[in-house]
Order: C-alpha cells, then sequence, then structure tokens
C-alpha cells in the first residue's frame, strides 16, 4: 500500500480482482492476500468499523493477530456521539486515536471488540523483549475524505505504526450522555526505505498460519524490523517524517459542508456580524468567543487563563489577554497570551501577513500570539509565519466551528445557548490593563 494513496471502499464490492474502481485504486485489489497455500479461504480485510482487526491464527509457532486496520473520519468529527476529534499528524509520526466505546454500549470500555483488541497488543508494544515484540501486530491507519462531494467510500493510507500510550479518558454524547472510553497515542514508522509503500506480503505472511514470525519478519519494512530488534529506544530514529512546507489549503480551513462544525460557525458569523445583510450583536464581541476558542486549544498543553478583553480605544491590535500555564508548582512556567479576534463573512479575503504583524509585533520575549478568525489565512501569511518562525497560533474557521461544537457539548448546552452565555460576559471582562499583568493573576 502506497503512503498518502487515496484508495477507493466501494459497496457493493466489485471484488478483489477488479484494480480500479472510478479511476481509484481498489482496496480489496490493494489488500487482495497472495495465492498461498495458507492463505485459502483467508477472507479479506475491513474498513466497517473505526477498528478492524484481521482475524486472529493459530500459527505453527504460536497465535498471533497478523495486523490491526485503524479507520479515521475527522470530517464527521462532532456528528455523532463525541466531539472529540481524533488527531492525525502523518508528517510527524504521530496519531492520537479515540477508541470505539459508546454510551450505548455500556460502561466498561473494553467491550467493544475493537479497543479490546487494540489492549490486547498494547502490552506487547511495549515490552522490553524481542519475542514480545516479534509478536505484536501492526497497527495501519487510514483517514477518511470527502471528495468530489462523496462522504464516504474514499480512503488514504496515512502510515502504520505501533501504541505507545494508551488511557482512560471520559466522554460524553450528543445527549449529555457521560461514558468512559480509551483514547491510544500511536507512533508512525517510517517507510523511506521501501519508497513508501507498506509491502502487503509482510502482512500476508503474518495471515499465514504455514509461516513463522521470523520468516514474516524478513518482509517487514526496515523500521519495524529495527523497532522489533532494539524496542523503543529505535522509535525515534524510525518514525515517520515528511519535510515539507505544511500549508493549509482554503478547504481545510473551513468544516467540512453540512457537519455539526459546519452548523456552528454559521451560527457564530450569524450572532457577531452586524455589517452587510447581518444583525448580529457586533464583531467586536467575537473577541470574548476568540478567548474561549483559544483555550480550547491550548488546555491540552497545559492551564489556560482566559485574562481580560480590551477596550476598543487604543488596543493597538490585541483583542483579549491570557495566560498559559506549563508544568505544576514551583516549577511552573508562566507565559502571556496575546489574541487578535476576526469575525468575518464566508466570502471574505485571507487574513494576510500583513494581519497577522499587528499582533505579532506586540509580542514581547517569552510571550506567545493567537490569532482567531472564523474566515482562513493566505498561503503567502501561513510561509512568513513558519519562515519566521513566529510563535503564533493560527485559528481558522475550522477550529472555530469544531472547538464551539466541543466546548458547547461539555458544557451541556446548545451551541446557540453556549455563545449566549460566553458574550453575556463580554462587557465584565473588559480592561485596560497592560498584558503583563496577567503574570500576576
Amino acid at each position: 500500500m502506497k503512503l498518502f494513496e487515496l484508495y477507493r471502499y466501494s459497496k457493493p464490492s466489485p471484488g478483489p480482482d477488479v484494480e480500479f474502481v472510478e479511476g481509484y485504486r481498489n482496496i480489496f485489489n490493494a489488500t487482495r492476500w497472495p495465492d498461498w497455500p495458507g492463505l485459502v479461504d483467508a477472507g479479506r480485510v475491513q474498513l466497517d468499523h473505526g477498528i478492524d482487526s484481521v482475524t486472529r491464527i493459530k500459527a505453527i509457532d504460536g497465535q498471533r493477530r497478523p495486523a490491526i486496520l485503524i479507520a479515521s473520519k475527522p470530517h464527521q468529527a462532532g456528528s455523532d456521539w463525541t466531539p472529540w476529534h481524533d488527531e492525525l499528524n502523518p508528517e510527524v509520526g504521530h496519531v492520537r486515536y479515540y477508541g470505539d466505546n459508546k454510551a450505548t454500549l455500556g460502561p466498561n470500555p473494553l467491550d467493544p471488540p475493537g479497543n479490546r483488541s487494540v489492549m490486547a497488543e498494547f502490552p506487547l508494544h511495549r515490552s522490553a523483549t524481542r519475542a514480545e515484540r516479534l509478536r505484536a501486530a501492526p497497527l495501519l491507519f487510514f483517514e477518511s475524505l470527502v471528495h468530489e462531494g462523496k462522504a464516504k467510500g474514499f480512503w488514504r493510507f496515512i502510515g502504520f505504526g505501533i501504541v505507545e500510550r494508551a488511557q482512560l479518558t471520559t466522554q460524553v454524547d450528543r445527549q449529555n450522555r457521560w461514558f468512559v472510553n480509551y483514547v491510544f497515542d500511536c507512533a508512525l514508522l517510517g517507510l523511506e526505505p521501501e519508497s513508501l509503500t507498506l509491502p502487503w506480503e509482510w502482512i500476508a505472511a503474518r495471515r499465514d498460519p504455514t509461516k513463522t514470525l521470523e520468516e514474516s519478519l524478513r518482509l517487514a519494512p526496515a523500521s519495524w524490523q529495527a523497532w522489533v530488534d532494539q524496542g523503543e529506544r529505535a522509535v525515534d530514529r524510525v518514525r515517520q517524517r515528511v519535510s515539507r512546507f505544511q500549508s493549509v489549503s482554503q478547504g481545510n480551513q473551513r468544516p467540512e459542508p453540512g457537519t455539526p462544525a459546519d452548523d456552528a460557525l454559521s451560527v457564530v458569523v450569524a450572532h457577531y456580524k452586524r455589517l452587510g445583510p447581518y444583525q448580529g450583536v457586533g464583531e467586536h464581541r467575537f473577541e470574548g468567543l476568540a478567548s474561549e476558542i483559544v483555550g480550547s486549544y491550548l488546555r491540552d498543553s497545559g492551564q489556560y487563563h482566559p485574562g481580560w478583553i480590551t477596550k476598543r480605544a487604543g488596543d493597538g491590535g490585541i483583542d483579549f489577554v491570557s495566560r498559559l500555564d506549563l508544568g505544576v508548582g514551583s516549577g511552573s512556567l508562566k507565559l502571556v497570551v496575546l489574541g487578535q479576534a476576526k469575525c468575518v463573512s464566508p466570502g471574505a479575503a485571507p487574513a494576510s501577513g500583513l494581519d497577522l504583524a499587528r499582533t505579532v509585533s506586540r509580542l514581547d520575549r517569552g510571550w506567545v500570539g493567537a490569532f482567531v478568525t472564523t474566515g482562513f489565512f493566505s498561503e503567502q501569511a501561513q510561509r512568513e509565519v513558519q519562515a519566521d518562525r513566529f510563535p503564533l497560533l493560527m485559528l481558522s474557521a475550522r477550529h472555530v466551528g469544531e472547538a464551539v461544537v466541543k466546548e458547547s457539548a461539555l458544557r451541556g448546552e446548545s451551541v446557540p445557548s453556549y455563545i449566549q452565555s460566553v458574550d453575556a460576559d463580554y462587557d465584565v471582562r473588559l480592561s485596560s490593563r497592560a498584558p503583563i499583568e496577567v503574570l500576576g493573576d
């Protein structure tokens, strides 16, 4: 399987003998088993669930699971039973994947077979012995993409790897039902020596009960062989990395049409936008919500403390001030966060480098900036921020919509009610204090 290649997963399936469907590689053809005697009636791989495990087999050297396929649908995040979003970062070799439990499945997060399969492999992935790592099943990751207006049937292969960490987390569904689930932090291993192609013969050998683990290992990617031989100390050295300018297209900076995030973004713009056909409360009041949106993303890195909203007269391009605390106690580090907010209509021009420069110019040593817009950033603006290594968090329309869906669910409120409750605090948060004062709060 070719890294980052788009595969067609159509139903009903045309079968493994058809190489292309509608001009795209048929995934059942790419994953067909070789014509080996040990693979007669081996079945086929599936991507029908979040976690699909290839059938566990009893081979000549013991039981093993050939592989586990993990499918993520980022364009549907927030649309079903959770506002949480899988974090797919194949360029840096990392995936954070939320497991398959739901409130409707019961209190035990190990009841779903997908979670159970991954947790069974977790001790092998973390093992200090080569024999156990040799038996471990690789995880194969796929990302669902909306392609040519179709939200189903297109999957992109983004890499393979192991579980580095598994922990329990509490989630809430759209009916405000709380439940416990697993979240898996996974390392993707590189395929550079294999020309970015996963050798399917390796998975086939692991599926063939007549072949030993050592035989199958000889067909594995070099990165997997290094991990089996050396364990954890080899992971960073063989981790998948893609060096390229990481600009985000205009389309990817907006929520997918028809998703909860897209609906939430429309509510945000309608609530705040006043110019043109809109009758909102005023674009300047978006600053309060922007501060909350920044917190939604920074809380994963530390303790986020909303400070105040700067008064409109003489704000110098800064709309809100907050603080990010890293660490705890006497070993903590406090950072000033300066934010700028822009509530624009869907057809507005992108935020340019000049727009971002106002925020960056106000940053002191050790401070970080945040720019939140209901629109998007131009490619040139993204290039300038990356080239100059500015400490600037850039949150576009997609981030706004997804954060509002998540935060409203956490509060147990509808999206409009959440926005109104945040906006109700706008006037009492206004202040003319100097940004440095937030460190003493």
